[in-house]
């Protein structure tokens, strides 16, 4: 038996390479052939003009393939001057000397921010290149007609008989490059529905805004609540929306124009809880020393965990009893001054959004943070780059298509 060994040393791949040596010698003796027989017997009026030899780089290597321009007299002795092609892959190289495949992975390496391996840079166009080859292989509009395609099947499936529409909302902030680097709010919604727990039929909108630019009827919280009336809401009037949020103004402000259920989402509620009574890892020393000795004596638990319970119940007179024991509690009037201002704004967050958190008949649930992560952040994420907007949008739209996700940008 054959051993079985690899030179790692050697960037060339050797079985591709060979591949490709075959079709290039192949196309070749093709063309040597027509050139020195066949085209006497079947064009014996066409005369060698000139001939030339086009690289033709691809994954296994770069090869060299011959053409041959050729010339012909009509009875008026005028000349016509032609390239006989006798492969399509003669034609395309004439346009462009990459193999289809070679653009292919570029342009994917380039929408997933991977990093292009050592051994095929030389093979890939480069990226000044490459955007040449995004308008060229007209890659913005393949994206949105399968993106259309998606946003059309789901919004059928919202439709049939999903009673309920979910909607994480959130916002964040982006950097790209325009004639200078701008800062962008971006203001995100996504629609989806549960089945068995699982996340479906997902809708990305983004709702962006320079920093620099004004609010205008384009990009106001009514032009949101529009859209969304426009693009998510059926003629199923079973339907219910249910809106996922961290306790900002403007998402609270929106659910109620939407006329929808408004829950507080879970991550922010639990990241408050630890980052008010936690003892791990994640928070301060001056937490962990506070909080080691200072627990609720009367359930005998900790107050993270004790709050943590009456906000899962939803018994908010509970929440509150246990805010009053909280700070009437002796060693609550020693409490050091970052101890009480974090207390105080956890407080102030569950109260604010009382109705959120206990007045609603829906499950807390914590999805706002993935979606604004894996929707968006996730895909325009490399290290030391700097992306114009529109590539950012085609990064975005790629990477959720893949995901057989919709996304739309306001």
């Amino acid at each position: 038996m054959e051993k079985l060994d690899v030179d790692i040393f050697n960037d060339i791949l050797d079985t591709t390479n060979k591949l490709y040596a075959n079709k290039a010698k192949e196309l070749n003796d093709i063309e040597e052939y027509f050139r020195n027989t066949l085209r006497k017997t079947i064009h014996p009026n066409w005369k060698i003009f000139r001939r030339e030899t086009r690289k033709w780089i691809t994954l296994g290597g770069i090869f060299l393939l011959n053409i041959t321009m050729y010339e012909t007299k009509d009875d008026e002795g005028r000349i016509t001057r032609f390239t006989y092609y006798h492969d399509e892959k003669l034609k395309q190289i004439c346009n462009c000397k990459y193999d289809t495949d070679n653009l292919k992975l570029a342009v994917k390496f380039y929408l997933e921010n991977s990093k292009i391996p050592s051994n095929l840079k030389q093979l890939l166009p480069s990226k000044q290149l490459l955007n040449y080859y995004l308008n060229k292989l007209k890659i913005n509009e393949k994206l949105l007609d399968k993106n259309e395609e998606i946003l059309n099947e789901i919004k059928c499936n919202f439709a049939k008989d999903n009673e309920k529409i979910y909607l994480e909302m959130d916002d964040f902030y982006i950097f790209h490059k325009s004639t200078k680097v701008k800062k962008m709010r971006v203001r995100e919604v996504v629609a989806h529905t549960l089945k068995s727990n699982k996340l479906s039929n997902v809708i990305n909108i983004f709702f962006t805004k320079n920093l620099d630019d004004p609010t205008t009827k384009n990009n106001d919280l009514e032009f949101i609540k529009n859209t969304i009336n426009k693009e998510l809401i059926t003629s199923n009037y079973k339907q219910k929306l249910i809106v996922n949020g961290d306790g900002a103004r403007w998402i609270k402000k929106l659910a109620d124009k939407l006329n929808a259920t408004y829950s507080l989402d879970l991550f922010h509620i639990q990241k408050a809880l630890n980052d008010t009574f936690g003892t791990n890892k994640f928070v301060s020393k001056e937490n962990k020393i506070y909080y080691k000795t200072y627990i609720n004596k009367t359930l005998n638990k900790s107050w993270k965990n004790v709050f943590d319970e009456a906000i899962l119940l939803k018994n908010e007179e509970l929440f509150r009893r246990l805010w009053y024991e909280f700070l009437s509690n002796p060693i609550a009037l020693k409490m050091p001054t970052g101890i009480s201002e974090r207390a105080r704004n956890f407080y102030k967050l569950i109260s604010n959004n009382a109705r959120a958190v206990f007045d609603n008949n829906e499950k807390l649930k914590s999805y706002t943070e993935h979606f604004v992560y894996n929707s968006f952040k996730k895909h325009i994420r490399k290290e030391q780059s700097l992306f114009c907007f529109e590539h950012i949008k085609l990064k975005v739209l790629y990477r959720n298509i893949i995901k057989n996700q919709a996304t739309l940008f306001y």
